[in-house]
């Protein structure tokens, strides 16, 4: 979760965030979902009590624009929390609610699919006071979710019925081209380039979405800088054993 900033009494938190440098709305195509930029902006940016629920498949990017968000306020100056549901379910139930306590202090607030903590009571319970607090106090909520507030297995009625206020911005997979446009340009931010013909095969030969095709290429940047080799279809096809 790790999270390097402070209270809004100078106290070091327990739980610190630190966000990937690449995170950034910049490298994110939004062609598929034109008009959640516009909604990021205003919650990064506008003081006003908000809640933005981000609703998407695996691989869309979810993560990717939580914590992109998460900078852009903090770079504007706000108090910025980010909490991954991953993180908080391998604590436990117990333990990991806990660690909640005062997380409503921020002014604005990711976290996470937060679809996958609503299956579990005591999870539940700590997110609902969360978000009562957060609310109460006029700080903003950014969530994230593969089902929308409607659909998703939620074990506290009250709880979901606070999601389902949220205003809800779907996030749509990117076609093949810009796929492969976007595996060319984060090639280029790693260091290296790949020809259109071998970010086509990528793309092609990945799960269709840009979460399994960039951990593609992480894997690939990896396995090429050890065996010295560049980039091609070969040396993919080998590596990956396609």
């Amino acid at each position: 979760m790790n999270l390097a900033t402070t209270d809004l009494a100078g106290q070091q938190l327990t739980l610190n965030m630190r966000l990937p440098s690449y995170a950034n709305w910049h490298n994110y195509d939004f062609a598929a979902s034109p008009g959640v930029l516009p909604a990021l902006q205003k919650i990064a940016q506008d003081p006003a009590t908000d809640v933005l629920l981000l609703q998407g498949a695996d691989g869309v990017g979810k993560s990717h624009l939580l914590q992109a968000t998460a900078q852009a306020a903090m770079d504007h100056g706000w108090q910025v929390g980010y909490l991954s549901a991953a993180e908080l379910l391998a604590m436990g139930p117990d333990t990991g609610a806990e660690m909640l306590a005062g997380f409503e202090q921020f002014q604005l607030l990711c976290i996470d699919d937060i679809d996958a903590l609503c299956q579990t009571s005591s999870w539940c319970e700590a997110l609902f006071h969360l978000y009562n607090a957060n609310q109460q106090l006029g700080h903003r909520l950014l969530l994230s979710s593969s089902q929308t507030a409607r659909t998703m297995p939620c074990l506290l009625p009250d709880l979901q019925s606070r999601l389902q206020l949220a205003l809800m911005m779907p996030l749509h997979a990117l076609d093949e081209a810009r796929q492969g446009q976007q595996l060319i340009m984060r090639a280029r931010q790693l260091g290296f380039s790949i020809s259109t013909e071998l970010a086509q095969y990528i793309c092609l030969h990945s799960q269709r979405n840009m979460g399994a095709v960039m951990t593609v290429l992480q894997t690939l940047d990896t396995a090429s800088w050890q065996a010295k080799r560049k980039l091609t279809i070969p040396f993919v096809k080998q590596t990956m054993q396609w």
